[in-house]
């Protein structure tokens, strides 16, 4: 038996009482809906196209433009005379305290707080 013979054989139900109501309710609404996206895509585009020229001026300012050297002063010398200080971070080794702690079995180092109170003057 073929599918269609089983299509054939069943009879003609009518639409629901609201069908055409329901049926135009929603063509009206997916008709505002299409309309206010139509007026949102140029809004996303602008929003979009200004992010992307805020994003080149950023490169452009940033990565650029710094690249060149300027002939009357290098940048070391024009950023020591903005700054009264340049700060220093030396790296330190703890190396050989913890090879001469290891001859050492009784040197123990606590590296916690162990109490609960803290204090200004003690530095861990």
């Amino acid at each position: 038996m073929d599918d269609t013979n089983l299509l054939r054989n069943l009879g003609a139900v009518g639409a629901p009482a609201d069908f055409e109501g329901r049926v135009m309710t929603a063509l009206a609404r997916r008709k505002a809906a299409a309309a206010a996206d139509r007026r949102t895509r140029t809004l996303r585009y602008s929003l979009a196209g200004a992010a992307a020229a805020l994003f080149a001026g950023f490169l452009t300012f940033n990565v650029v433009l710094p690249g060149r050297e300027d002939s009357s002063s290098s940048g070391a010398s024009a950023l020591a005379e903005l700054r009264d200080s340049l700060p220093i971070t030396e790296t330190m080794s703890y190396r050989n305290e913890v090879r001469n702690s290891s001859l050492e079995p009784r040197t123990v180092y606590i590296l916690e707080q162990v109490s609960d109170a803290s204090y200004k003057h003690i530095k861990y």
